[in-house]
């Protein structure tokens, strides 16, 4: 072997794993040969080697490290697919180097016109599965992407929606940086979509929940897109896995899409497999009856007595989103039969995010513009409930004995492309409010910025719209 010249080694290697042929013993000695070789390596060798490396799935640290120093000096004259190839590899085999990444992302950048669809969908999984967040190199490819969207594939599409989710492209801070500029940009999520509803069809039960899950994660609502998607879901429910019945059943609640006769096959099929779902699968479970208010007591039954018996197992998120679900529960049965143990440690966990609050600026200048209004000159900010387990933005006692909640909702409140609509997570902080006999008013930071910026008299009376005075 160790007269063998590069281009016969990459051969050898990604002959094997073309032919799907594993041998590590041999691989290990064809690794050892290559590795005091690499600098002489071509770019589509050193992308070669290392997409059969993944495909084989051989991880060898030390030849990877020697592997990545070798690509370093040459990716300026690597091609789009052998940059699409390298990311995947990599990607595969979990190997993360931050600034060979960055190198990488950089090569890429000027060649995205170039990239074909299959191309695009893989840098974007590549990146998405390691993690290395590049807003600008991300927003280059999704107008790359746009461009070619009747070209994708239903696992393209399927790959390009979970892996914009998974790295945070367009979610509510992004978007609402767009809304503050006046420019809210879901042309490429909308493009996506539009495409990949006549391919629905083909969708696998994986590229289904994983493409439910992105649009939640998302906040991107589509309430024609969801229906169609839902259509195709139902006859494939019981081939999901429990995660994906649990990340159905979540995205719904997030999303606030009601479609009863769906949830209710949803739900039926959930309970038969609860045992099998893992404490975060119970726990989204659970947050999504909550959400959309399903009052489903089978599963409910099997929700509780499942989770009472591995309390400890659960995590901080899991026992907030728990928690949710059993004062939703309080609200509608009188006995919950949550046993005390498993209350108890929801309960500690809920208390730990409320405590010590922080107060925005916009908080403030909300506040004293709710004090300036008739019968709201008491108003408090971060005030607890009775129970003490809720902290409202801004309390109004308000004449007659009514209270008053002003809650000061950013983006992360919203649905990404409907700035006005709440996703699952604050409806249901409404809901729980409103229980311990509260009248909720949401003030949407945009809008209060826009109005703000007009005047205090227009910021006074936009809260006066909403419906906050005496």
């Amino acid at each position: 072997m160790q007269q063998m010249r590069p281009q016969e080694l990459a051969n050898v290697v990604w002959a094997l794993a073309k032919m799907g042929h594993v041998d590590a013993l041999f691989m290990g000695r064809l690794v050892q040969a290559a590795t005091s070789q690499l600098r002489s390596f071509k770019p589509q060798e050193l992308a070669n080697t290392a997409w059969a490396l993944a495909k084989m799935g051989h991880v060898d640290s030390v030849f990877m490290g020697a592997l990545v120093q070798a690509y370093t000096s040459q990716l300026r004259s690597f091609m789009s697919q052998e940059l699409a190839n390298t990311a995947c590899a990599l990607a595969k085999m979990g190997c993360v180097d931050t600034v060979f990444m960055g190198a990488l992302v950089q090569a890429a950048t000027s060649q995205l016109r170039s990239f074909q669809p299959q191309e695009l969908a893989n840098m974007a999984w590549a990146l998405a599965t390691l993690g290395h967040r590049d807003a600008a190199f991300m927003c280059a490819l999704v107008q790359a992407a746009t461009l070619q969207l009747r070209s994708f594939n239903s696992q393209n599409l399927a790959n390009t929606a979970w892996a914009l989710a998974k790295i945070g492209h367009s979610l509510a801070n992004i978007a609402w940086a767009l809304a503050k500029m006046g420019h809210v940009d879901a042309v490429f999520t909308d493009a996506l979509l539009q495409v990949a509803t006549g391919q629905l069809c083909s969708f696998t039960t994986q590229e289904l929940t994983n493409t439910t899950w992105a649009l939640a994660t998302l906040g991107h609502v589509d309430t024609v897109f969801m229906g169609a998607l839902l259509e195709v879901s139902w006859p494939q429910l019981r081939s999901f896995t429990p995660q994906g019945l649990a990340n159905t059943a979540w995205a719904l609640a997030t999303l606030g899409h009601v479609d009863t006769v769906f949830m209710g096959e949803l739900l039926e099929v959930n309970t038969l497999q609860l045992r099998t779902f893992n404490r975060q699968d119970l726990a989204n479970t659970a947050w999504a009856l909550a959400a959309l208010d399903e009052k489903n007591t089978a599963c409910t039954a099997a929700l509780i007595e499942i989770a009472s018996a591995s309390s400890k197992d659960f995590t901080p998120l899991a026992l907030c989103q728990l928690f949710q679900f059993m004062l939703w529960l309080d609200m509608w049965q009188a006995d919950t039969g949550v046993p005390p143990r498993l209350l108890t440690a929801c309960k500690l966990a809920w208390l730990e995010t409320v405590g010590n609050p922080t107060v925005s600026r916009t908080q403030l200048l909300v506040l004293n513009a709710v004090r300036q209004l008739p019968g709201c000159s008491g108003a408090s900010s971060e005030h607890r409930t009775d129970d003490g387990l809720f902290s409202i933005d801004i309390a109004v006692q308000m004449p007659g004995g009514h209270k008053l909640a002003v809650e000061v909702d950013g983006p992360t409140h919203f649905l990404s492309n409907a700035p006005t609509v709440p996703n699952g997570a604050t409806r249901l902080r409404t809901r729980l409010l409103e229980a311990r006999g509260w009248r909720v008013v949401s003030v949407s930071v945009i809008e209060w910025d826009r109005q703000a910026a007009r005047g205090c008299q227009a910021a006074r009376d936009y809260l006066t719209s909403l419906g906050v005075c005496g």
